[in-house]
């Protein structure tokens, strides 16, 4: 899905491809949740998703919930910017800029990079 947003940003097509950068971050938050909890919440708040995991990764894989939390807190602003391009673009009309996009799809493909880290980790069993 991430593919998608870089693709649509090279077309120019800025709002779509915040929209898209921010469901493949929620979608790869929701699937290492579902990995860990056995259950993907139905929640859609990037930053609620994002705290759930923490949470589920404090117990057993420390090193990687700090770094997560790390990654959130030093990124608060991108990561509420890709947040928000999910509700605003879904339920409003709205229009993005080449600067919005970049920074939802480089917000996005930092985050993705993290999480892959955390299913390695999660997938090693060693935290």
């Amino acid at each position: 899905m991430l593919e998608g947003a870089k693709w649509r940003f090279g077309r120019g097509e800025y709002d779509l491809a915040c929209f898209e950068a921010e469901q493949a971050t929620q979608l790869y938050v929701k699937y290492l949740l579902l990995r860990l909890c056995g259950v993907a919440p139905r929640a859609h708040r990037l930053s609620e998703l994002l705290e759930r995991l923490y949470s589920a990764l404090r117990e057993g894989f420390k090193g990687v919930a700090e770094e997560l939390a790390n990654f959130t807190s030093t990124h608060r602003r991108s990561v509420w910017f890709l947040e928000e391009s999910y509700y605003r673009g879904r339920y409003g009309y709205v229009e993005y800029t080449e600067g919005d996009g970049r920074e939802c799809i480089d917000t996005a493909e930092k985050l993705i990079s993290l999480l892959r880290r955390v299913e390695g980790v999660v997938s090693g069993g060693r935290g």
